[in-house]
């Protein structure tokens, strides 16, 4: 495709903390790859001439897990780049303030690749999508931008930016966060139980359309600054996908998720014979069992399992070492992928002996020792320790923590 494809991956994640305080968000890990890795996925498969990752808050666990697992190909399709930020020639330090304005102080870039499209990809959404077919809308309409939406309810809408769109797919209005009645009443583009389409935040832009409002109009951010303006000239397309959609957000959001994929109800299909997830080698052993129960559960590669533990309705992450005779329901266990690939003998998230888990997510590079019952035995709705974070009636361990043993919450 004529394409350069840029996936904004800076933002800093702070209701998805404790497990952004170490890592960005799109490098959090998710089931045997990271979030990032489903953009880069469909990167990938659109046969861009170009990708451009921008990323900001803690950019070295974005770069390392990127250029430790997309290794920089001479003999590549694609051209593949990081832009951080960094300190220009006039000693002026660039921070990114926005969408836009991340894209705007790299346009240098983007002029040099001189292809006709540009689409602008989220770093930590999970879809299955064919990015195909948003450019044959794009040249069916003839239009300067597409915006990707998605079918919301009513109760979901007041938290988005919702879109208008018309029978012949141009968008009409735009409302960020509608909470007005009237308002909400004239907004619904489709029948049924999700009349709303709400902003993905993904847009295919013609280059030379992108380039030129970046360049012409103030404003830091798309949704909120430039794109209002595109819309009222009738010159925006909505392509309508009404497929699995999870804007990772929340550590519920992230919990649910990760949950939904272990019990194989997701809508994220990694094996998806049109549209599959190309998840990159971590070069690790595949996953050790020992007389187990394990049932609507996922338990990823290097993962070992010891005697008697069962394992129900959770998500074991790579690399996870889980002693005997545990009970483990309704839990993610992030698990660890090294940035440095050699390291394939290292278990950083150890759970000893005995420990009992519900409604537990355990952070990468924690330890729980023997006899560790995490039950939230008093149903407590806040609380926090020097180990654990209570988030959203989810027990979080965090990241780093030693659990000592026979320790009960």
């Amino acid at each position: 495709m004529d394409l350069t494809l840029i996936i904004l991956a800076g933002g800093k994640g702070e209701r998805l903390k404790p497990l952004t305080q170490y890592v960005a968000k799109p490098a959090v890990s998710f089931a045997d790859m990271r979030i990032i890795d489903i953009s880069l996925s469909h990167a990938i498969k659109s046969r861009p001439q170009e990708i451009f990752v921008i990323t900001q808050y803690l950019a070295d666990t974005i770069e390392n897990y990127i250029y430790a697992h997309y290794p920089i190909d001479p003999n590549a399709p694609y051209k593949l780049s990081i832009l951080s930020p960094q300190e220009d020639s006039e000693g002026n330090l660039l921070f990114y303030n926005g969408t836009a304005d991340a894209i705007r102080k790299n346009l240098h870039h983007l002029v040099r690749t001189k292809t006709k499209y540009t689409m602008i990809l989220s770093g930590d959404q999970l879809f299955n999508m064919d990015l195909f077919k948003v450019k044959d809308l794009i040249e069916k309409l003839d239009a300067n931008l597409c915006i990707c939406c998605h079918p919301v309810s009513r109760e979901d809408a007041p938290r988005l930016g919702i879109l208008k769109v018309d029978s012949s797919q141009i968008i009409t209005e735009f409302h960020e966060k509608p909470q007005d009645r009237k308002i909400l009443d004239s907004l619904a583009s489709l029948e049924g139980d999700r009349p709303y389409l709400a902003s993905m935040g993904l847009y295919l832009f013609k280059t030379d359309a992108l380039i030129q409002l970046l360049t012409t109009q103030h404003g830091d951010d798309f949704g909120k600054d430039l794109i209002p303006n595109l819309i009222k000239k009738r010159d925006v397309g909505g392509y309508i996908y009404e497929h699995y959609w999870e804007d990772i957000g929340t550590v519920k959001s992230y919990f649910d998720a990760c949950l939904l994929l272990a019990k194989g109800k997701s809508g994220l299909k990694f094996d998806d014979p049109h549209h599959p997830i190309l998840v990159p080698p971590h070069f690790t052993a595949p996953a050790q069992f020992h007389s187990n129960i394990i049932e609507e559960s996922m338990v990823c590669q290097g993962a070992k399992i010891g005697k008697g533990t069962k394992i129900l309705a959770s998500l074991v992450g790579p690399k996870s070492w889980i002693g005997k005779d545990c009970h483990i329901e309704n839990s993610v266990i992030v698990g660890h992928q090294p940035y440095n690939t050699t390291k394939y003998e290292t278990f950083s998230t150890k759970i000893h002996d005995n420990c009992k888990l519900k409604n537990v997510l355990v952070d990468a590079e924690t330890i729980l020792d023997e006899g560790v019952v995490l039950i939230n035995e008093k149903n407590l709705k806040k609380y926090e320790d020097p180990y654990i974070i209570l988030v959203e009636g989810i027990i979080v361990t965090k990241r780093f923590a030693h659990i000592p043993k026979t320790y009960r919450f």
